[in-house]
């Protein structure tokens, strides 16, 4: 499964460290930038008189110990350079996942909370992972993947398949990336932005 992962030119470090370490950094979800990361609301049937509050409290512990790395489908949307990679003057960084590995969800797009329906059925762990595998429909636009993990770091099972550097990139901060590009056999390309939206225009193969 190949998804991206935007670096702005000031987060240089960090896309070092996916290429060499092979590696995905995963964020506490609450320093995520949408303000109602992880909120939701619930309902149960009006039949059913149980007490909910131990069960919220319990999917509020548990979505307290998952960790987030986001990631996105696509490279060709304006939007995400723009916000993601300092206005095209950073990077994406192109990563093959691993194929029916649990951790790694589709965001699935929803009003402003996410919603629980509460039952005697209901599972806190995986009803936690719901809640944080989803967002509201106005980040829609970022095709998003997310990875959610109890560690630090997610370990790649793939080198690094290629870099695309944004277009505005300060020139020795791309030849530093072309060396490094080389030194470690990844493909470097660069943005190009046509009447088709924004193409990667190849500048390095291994």
């Amino acid at each position: 499964m190949r998804a991206y992962k935007f670096r702005g030119s000031d987060q240089f470090d960090l896309a070092l460290d996916i290429i060499f370490n092979s590696r995905l950094y995963c964020a506490d979800w609450s320093r995520l930038n949408d303000p109602m990361e992880g909120s939701f609301v619930y309902s149960h049937s009006s039949s059913d008189e149980t007490d909910y509050k131990s069960v919220v409290q319990e999917i509020i512990e548990k979505k307290q110990q998952i960790r987030i790395c986001s990631l996105s489908k696509t490279f060709d949307c304006h939007l995400l350079w723009a916000h993601y990679a300092s206005g095209f003057d950073g990077m994406a960084v192109e990563i093959e996942l691993p194929d029916g590995d649990n951790r790694i969800k589709d965001v699935i797009y929803r009003g402003v909370f996410g919603h629980l329906a509460m039952n005697s059925r209901l599972d806190p762990s995986k009803a936690a992972q719901e809640v944080l595998s989803s967002k509201y429909s106005e980040w829609k636009y970022e095709q998003e993947l997310r990875i959610l993990n109890h560690s630090e770091f997610f370990q790649l099972t793939h080198p690094i398949r290629r870099v695309i550097a944004g277009h505005r990139m300060k020139p020795a901060l791309f030849e530093a990336l072309k060396i490094i590009c080389k030194s470690k056999g990844v493909g470097l390309y660069r943005t190009g932005i046509g009447d088709d939206g924004i193409d990667a225009d190849h500048i390095y193969s291994p």
